[in-house]
Parts: C-alpha cells; sequence; structure tokens
C-alpha cells in the first residue's frame, strides 16, 4: 500500500508536467542559469519548511530537511543549465507528448525535484535521514560539472550518498561513469596578408595538420572498454585575405576505463604536439573540462535502494548503462552515486527534443521512492 507521501507523489503528476514547461521556458544557457535559479529557490520558498535553503553567487539552489540521526543522508541534484543559447523558448503539447528544447535535459528532472520537496514537507516519510534536494548549475558542455563541484564541497560532510536525477532514461540506471577530459588546442602564427605576406604559416593549415595526424589515434568503435575521441569545434582565422593568426580546436575524449582515458590523453597531446614544427607556429594545449571515470557495484545499498523504488513503482528491470551526469564528481570523491531517469523521450540536445508524459506517472514516484529509500540506509563511515 501506497503512503501518503507517495500519494502525494502520484497525485502530483500532471501539475509535475506543467511545471516543467514553466522551467523549460525560462531560458538557463550554461552560465546563465540565474533566472532559472531565481525561480527554483522561489518554489521551494514558497513550499516552505526547510531547516536550510540557499542560493549562491553561481546560481546553484539547495534546500536542506533535516531527519533522523544515524540515518542515511543523500544529496538528490537536478542539474538547471541546458544546452541552448536562445533567450526564449517555447514548448509545444502535442498527444502524450511535450516537446521543445531542454524539456526532458532537464527541465523534468528539475520539477521533479521540486514535486519531491512538497511530497517531503506536505507527508513526511518516516525513518529517513537528511535530504537536500539540489538544482546545480554548470552541468552541460564547458560548465565541468562546477556546480555540483560546489554543493559538494560547500555541503561537504553533510550526506553520504548522490542520486543524479536526469528528466530522461527512466529505465537505466547508472553503474558506470564515463571519464571525459576536453581540451582546447589552439596555434598561434605571425599572419599577414594573404597576398602580401604569402609564404609565411597559417595557424589554420597547422592545427589541421595536427588534427589529421591524430587519425590512427583515434580508438576502434566496438573495442572494449569504450574509449572515444571528437573534435567538435573548430574556429579561426580573421578574413578571406588573412594568413590566419590563430585557430582553435575542441577535443573531447572519453572513456568507461581511467586508464585508458589517461593513455588516450597521452597520446593525443604526443601526436599534436609533434605534428606542429614550432618554427612555424606555438602549439597550446587547455584544459577546459574533466570528469572522472568510475563505477558501482550492482549491489552497493544505493543501488539496492533504487532497485526497490523500481519494483514498488511496478517498473521493469533497468538497463544498466554508463553515462557522464553530476554523479561522476561524487564517484570520484569516492562517494556512492548513481542516476535515476523520470520519463523517455528523444532527441536529447536538439530543438526537437521530446518527452512521453504517460511514464512520468511511475517515475514521478520512482524517484521520490529512491531518495527516501537512500535516506532510510545507514550513515556511510
Amino acid at each position: 500500500m501506497a503512503t501518503k507521501f507517495e500519494q502525494h507523489l502520484e497525485a502530483a503528476v500532471s501539475r509535475t508536467l506543467d511545471e516543467a514547461v514553466r522551467v523549460a521556458e525560462i531560458a538557463a544557457p550554461t552560465f546563465q542559469e540565474q533566472a532559472r535559479a531565481r525561480y527554483v529557490e522561489e518554489r521551494f520558498a514558497a513550499i516552505g519548511g526547510w531547516d536550510a535553503l540557499t542560493r549562491d553567487r553561481m546560481g546553484n539552489v539547495v534546500a536542506v530537511r533535516k531527519g533522523e540521526r544515524g540515518r542515511g543522508r543523500v544529496l538528490a541534484a537536478a542539474h538547471l543549465d541546458t544546452v541552448f543559447p536562445d533567450a526564449e523558448v517555447s514548448i509545444r503539447k502535442a498527444r502524450g507528448k511535450l516537446l521543445g528544447p531542454g524539456i526532458g535535459d532537464n527541465s523534468l528532472s528539475v520539477a521533479t525535484v521540486l514535486a519531491v520537496g512538497e511530497a517531503l514537507q506536505a507527508a513526511p516519510p518516516r525513518g529517513v535521514g537528511d535530504i537536500l534536494l539540489a538544482a546545480n548549475v554548470g552541468e552541460e558542455g564547458r560548465g565541468d560539472l562546477r556546480g555540483i563541484r560546489a554543493i559538494c564541497k560547500s555541503h561537504a560532510g553533510q550526506f553520504d550518498r548522490v542520486l543524479a536525477v536526469e528528466g530522461l532514461a527512466r529505465d537505466r540506471v547508472q553503474l558506470g561513469f564515463v571519464g571525459s577530459n576536453r581540451y582546447e588546442l589552439t596555434v598561434t602564427t605571425e599572419g599577414g596578408h594573404s597576398w602580401g605576406a604569402y609564404g609565411r604559416p597559417n595557424a589554420i593549415h597547422l592545427l589541421a595538420q595536427a588534427l589529421a595526424a591524430l587519425d590512427p589515434v583515434y580508438p576502434q568503435p566496438g573495442i572494449e572498454p569504450k574509449t572515444t575521441m571528437s573534435v567538435g569545434i573548430i574556429r579561426g582565422g580573421r578574413s578571406v585575405n588573412t594568413i590566419a593568426p590563430e585557430a582553435t580546436a575542441e577535443i573531447d575524449l572519453r572513456s568507461e576505463d581511467p586508464n585508458a582515458l589517461e593513455a588516450l590523453d597521452a597520446a593525443m597531446k604526443r601526436t599534436v604536439r609533434g605534428a606542429v614544427d614550432p618554427k612555424q607556429g606555438e602549439l597550446t594545449i587547455k584544459r577546459i573540462g574533466r570528469r572522472p571515470a568510475g563505477s558501482i557495484k550492482r549491489n552497493d545499498p544505493l543501488v539496492e535502494a533504487v532497485m526497490k523504488a523500481r519494483r514498488d513503482s511496478g517498473l521493469p528491470e533497468p538497463v544498466f548503462n554508463s553515462g557522464s551526469t553530476d554523479a561522476n564528481h561524487a564517484i570520484g570523491l569516492g562517494i556512492p552515486a548513481t542516476c535515476v531517469g523520470v520519463t523517455n523521450g528523444g532527441e536529447a540536445h536538439t530543438p526537437r527534443e521530446w518527452i512521453s508524459t504517460a511514464p512520468v506517472r511511475a517515475g514521478l514516484p520512482y524517484v521520490g521512492r529512491a531518495i527516501v529509500n537512500a535516506a532510510r540506509l545507514g550513515r556511510r563511515r
């Protein structure tokens, strides 16, 4: 039989979907999450009853509800930011779906955390420890997990386990944490007029040679542990009639295995350095992002707590996957963590992003149960 807390969540599905639309329509590109953060803080304040409610300078919002001493303490975090630079966002409703940028990644999870907060205060579950509900900045792109890093530092020692909440992937549970190293590769030269200074080294040409030299270094698809490398952005030059004095590429290296990631990292740096003659141009390598790789065991108490929440919510056996989320940072600190989702959908990180609304009926109570179950575990020493 469902508890009052669970019944409250079951009754909140429609309101949560409406909330997700409101959140999504507040633009929140990475590094520009403040308006959305203010809204979330106001919503937590309206719910009331918190032992602490803070919004830091970055825009991280954390609501704390104290529980029984000796019980587990859990941080449940949903990231605020999106990959979209749009100043205005519009969400469309279709039969059984919501469509629009950021609706699933990650507006629905922000709305879910707010709904769990309402349920915690309206119908407090018994036998739980401290619960910290967070809406954090900087998960996407060059945010480099800056939000969850700051929360883990400012609230160090106040929680034992972490649940990253994502809007999508309801039927996946994260056991593997894909690490990533991201770099900005920049070549600079003297430059000059394309006619008058013809013959001088061109930064674009030199960078292109360095990137082409990486071909033998690219990991082969289908080989375990899965390891990848991708050049995502290239920019440079001054004008069509100028020998380019500068060119930059942004490169992303990933792996499920920390050793494989570091080996690829070393090979990439060695290769690009060897491909650029220092007499022709200067190559600089600047790190712009780092996420630790790692894993959590299937029989870890936190994963068991999530699995119990799935069973009690009538959900099927999940796919155990590897991913890259805010939970990576906790794993890197040695704190048990995983990621749970609210619904299913597709086309994430595109303007065509969509979510199915029907799965939220089970997904919302599932996330609430997972948080409560984690807060019923014993304290970690």
